[in-house]
């Protein structure tokens, strides 16, 4: 099994489509499909349901999401250990992401430090909890993570620098044109919901900001439960459920009116983009990308 294979899965999984897989993947719709031929005749499997449109995962496939995302993990963190030498992490700035921010704020992050910093940046994507192990471990330089008023204590001041990075809010939002018997649910009392799990950040949010918001007699029913906020985008393009997403995740599918926001008749809360480090000595490298990184929220605020 390749590693590209993997993230190849791991890319339909979390884009939606064969289409939006391949500009991640940065293939031609074309050579993408021909790569995923490749993979399901070398497997001798199928791999992919073609009859529903867009193409899915076969439900045998979508069971090891876990495990291909684990593997995936581990062939990055092997070719990494293999590859790396000691001049090589001189000049690298390793970043860990919580998962919601890896594809809608580290991009700005990279851009800035990618004009200012002649570094090898490399992304390490996490739950909050698994970025504050990585920034102990000193396996990242940084950490991107939110933050709300109540966990700010989780990373002790004597440990950690931090910098505001930004503003975000996690709001409530479905596809009531796709699937109108979300509104019906709604009006009788009922909130189909797409949930995180209690164990990780947003999880944790829900239950203190938003679940106390929501109105009274409203009966939560879970209709799915993930961990990972691509999926949770993708359940509510679909019109699975209704649920809560950073605004920055959803705005894409806001403006195309795939989703509606129903800050309205649910309940927002705001969450902090931190960036976070451990004080430590570090790198000349890690040094003067903080200073960077200071410099430029100074200048935009």
């Amino acid at each position: 099994m390749k590693l590209e294979w993997i993230e190849d899965i791991l890319a339909v999984l979390d884009t939606g489509s064969f289409h939006a897989a391949a500009e991640r993947r940065f293939l031609t719709p074309s050579a993408f499909t021909r790569r995923i031929r490749t993979m399901e005749e070398t497997l001798g499997c199928a791999l992919f349901d073609r009859a529903r449109k867009p193409v899915t995962l076969l439900p045998h496939v979508q069971k090891l999401e876990v495990d291909l995302r684990d593997a995936a993990r581990r062939f990055r963190e092997l070719r990494l250990k293999l590859a790396d030498n000691a001049a090589r992490n001189e000049t690298q700035l390793t970043l860990g992401c919580q998962h919601a921010l890896t594809t809608t704020v580290s991009p700005r992050l990279l851009r800035h430090l990618g004009q200012t910093r002649r570094a090898e940046m490399r992304i390490r994507s996490g739950t909050r909890s698994e970025c504050h192990q990585m920034l102990l471990r000193q396996e990242v330089d940084f950490g991107l993570i939110y933050e709300t008023p109540e966990d700010a204590l989780q990373f002790d001041e004597r440990l950690f620098d931090k910098i505001t990075f930004g503003n975000d809010l996690l709001i409530p939002v479905a596809n009531l044109r796709a699937a109108p018997g979300l509104r019906a649910a709604l009006d009788a009392g009922e909130l189909p919901l797409i949930s995180y799990p209690a164990n990780i950040h947003l999880g944790e949010v829900m239950r203190v900001h938003i679940l106390p918001g929501l109105m009274r007699g409203l009966r939560t029913r879970i209709v799915a439960e993930t961990g990972l906020t691509p999926a949770v985008l993708q359940f509510l393009r679909q019109g699975l459920g209704i649920g809560w997403l950073p605004k920055s995740m959803a705005q894409e599918a806001l403006a195309l009116g795939e989703l509606e926001d129903l800050t309205g008749e649910l309940p927002s809360t705001p969450l902090t983009i931190r960036i976070i480090r451990a004080r430590t000595d570090g790198t000349e490298t890690t040094r003067a990308a903080w200073a960077d990184v200071m410099a430029l929220v100074g200048a935009s605020g």
